[in-house]
């Protein structure tokens, strides 16, 4: 398996506990304890980082909404941060845009079928290969064009 890191903030920092109990292998770049006062920013920020710096890993973000990560790691050339909410979302997000960070909603997880449906996300994220097609690559070498 490629190397993968797993950041969340404060709503997201239990759902990060609950994965890495299932992949101890994840690299888990914080927060070791839980702080009300943190911003979903650092997160996003450790994770993009080494997503970057290590070829062919992946990586996985949790906050509240999902949203406020991936805004912050879609500010990174070459990182592709997907909110996803079911394994299908996951799967086209890495088959068709080879997504490299995973965004998790730590607010859609309330029961255990909740947590069950977040843990299959994440396989299935993990699991599915890039189709490598001339149109997917295409328009991923297009989200790193320079806009105005």
């Amino acid at each position: 398996m490629p190397s993968v890191f797993i950041a969340a903030d404060h709503r997201g920092f239990e759902l990060k506990n609950r994965l890495l109990a299932l992949y101890p292998d994840f690299t888990d770049l914080g927060p070791k304890a839980y702080n009300p006062d943190d911003d979903y920013n650092d997160a996003a920020l450790a994770v993009s980082r080494n997503v970057l710096e290590t070829p062919d890993s992946f990586g996985v973000l949790i906050c509240g909404s999902a949203i406020g990560v991936s805004i912050q790691a879609n500010r990174f050339k070459k990182v592709r941060a997907a909110v996803c909410s079911c394994p299908e979302s996951a799967k086209l997000s890495r088959l068709h845009n080879n997504a490299n960070i995973l965004c998790l909603s730590a607010d859609r997880v309330k029961t255990d079928a909740d947590f069950t449906k977040a843990r299959d996300t994440l396989g299935a994220f993990l699991t599915t290969a890039f189709s490598n097609e001339p149109r997917h690559l295409r328009r991923i070498n297009r989200l790193d064009e320079e806009t105005l």
